[in-house]
């Protein structure tokens, strides 16, 4: 990879994780099958929880979509921030609105940011966005249009529990969780699939 492809790899891959949410909001191995009803909105200044770069963990029980489609569910801690985001309103388990009328329940949705609170060291702080690509083989977590409950406030940080589904892919996933430690997409990541060869994007010379 040459600089160049360096700096231009992210944004890259961020137009095509965005493509993959507007594109299916359901289960990876249905990225084939759009969802009926589709409600694209932008969110103007609405609190919501913004998992990008949560790990999860395995409930062991599962969660249904809009749909009434079950899917083995994850458990993510995730900050609170307050903007203009984007969310399928029929998507996930939302119920046709950006806000719920439950003061305890926001919803997690998506917005382009450089920085936003994450968990590092076991500490919530604003941070940089990093991205990295993950392996097949790992699970990820998809938690865009789905609801969380307020968990409180640590270190200054409005903090949200989700309930998500569990993902599997055939390709490999990206996420902006670990801070571009590798060894955060073992831990069920908040991620998207990718569906194209990441190395084919910096070839030497484009």
């Amino acid at each position: 990879m040459t600089s160049s492809d360096a700096r231009v790899f992210p944004f890259t891959v961020m137009a095509l994780v965005c493509a993959t949410l507007f594109f299916t909001s359901g289960p990876a191995r249905a990225a084939a099958k759009r969802p009926k009803g589709r409600q694209l909105t932008i969110c103007q200044d609405t609190e919501f929880a913004l998992c990008a770069a949560s790990t999860c963990t395995a409930t062991g029980g599962s969660i249904k979509d809009n749909q009434g489609t079950k899917h083995k569910a994850v458990s993510c801690e995730c900050p609170i921030i307050v903007g203009d985001n984007i969310a399928d309103l029929n998507g996930g388990n939302m119920k046709g609105s950006c806000t719920s009328s439950n003061p305890d329940i926001v919803y997690s949705t998506f917005e382009f940011a450089d920085s936003f609170p994450q968990l590092i060291d076991g500490t919530w702080q604003e941070a940089t966005s990093i991205m990295q690509v993950c392996p097949s083989q790992d699970s990820f977590s998809q938690c865009w249009n789905w609801q969380c409950t307020r968990g409180g406030t640590e270190n200054g940080v409005e903090l949200a529990e989700c309930t998500c589904p569990m993902e599997k892919t055939e390709d490999s996933f990206v996420t902006q969780a670990g801070q571009g430690d590798s060894s955060a997409c073992a831990e069920l990541p908040v991620g998207g699939p990718l569906f194209f060869d990441p190395d084919s994007t910096h070839t030497g010379g484009h």
